[in-house]
């Protein structure tokens, strides 16, 4: 069974982050003290059957970017290579859209990296170029058919 939370800094010593598979994928295996000591949200996902082994993560920054109207930032989705196309990210992004509604957040934006598979994640779940955004790539909430699997 997959157990997703949020990552808290009680959290950070009962895993073993630089055996972590998913650790290999990120910057460094501090990136999630970093993160978390930055005020970022970190959504981890975890099989309750090995709780050491992170799947995959969502990052989310603490502030909003843009004005009219703010937007949250997910800097980053990252589920291990072999678990992709499962519908992880979706569940990820669904669970990132109820804590941006939870502050008052319409709009999730976020840099799409260059891939096949990141861009068709991205157009999957509606994240999408637009131009009341000066072009960024953005979620609206209003219309979130895409986070609904298999749509």
């Amino acid at each position: 069974m997959l157990k997703f939370r949020k990552l808290r800094q009680s959290d950070l010593d009962q895993t073993d982050w630089e055996k972590a598979a998913l650790t290999a994928l990120l910057p460094s295996s501090a990136y999630y003290a970093d993160t978390i000591a930055a005020g970022d949200l970190l959504l981890v996902i975890f099989d309750t059957e090995n709780p050491q082994q992170p799947l995959g993560l969502l990052e989310m920054a603490a502030e909003p970017t843009g004005t009219k109207p703010p937007c949250a930032v997910v800097r980053r989705v990252l589920i291990l290579p072999e678990l992709r196309r499962h519908g992880l990210g979706r569940m990820l992004m669904a669970l990132a859209a109820g804590e941006a509604v939870e502050r008052k957040l319409w709009f999730i934006t976020g840099d799409v990296p260059e891939t096949d598979e990141a861009a068709a994640f991205a157009k999957a779940i509606h994240l999408l170029p637009d131009s009341r955004f000066d072009g960024m790539t953005v979620l609206d909430l209003s219309d979130v058919e895409g986070l609904r699997y298999g749509k």
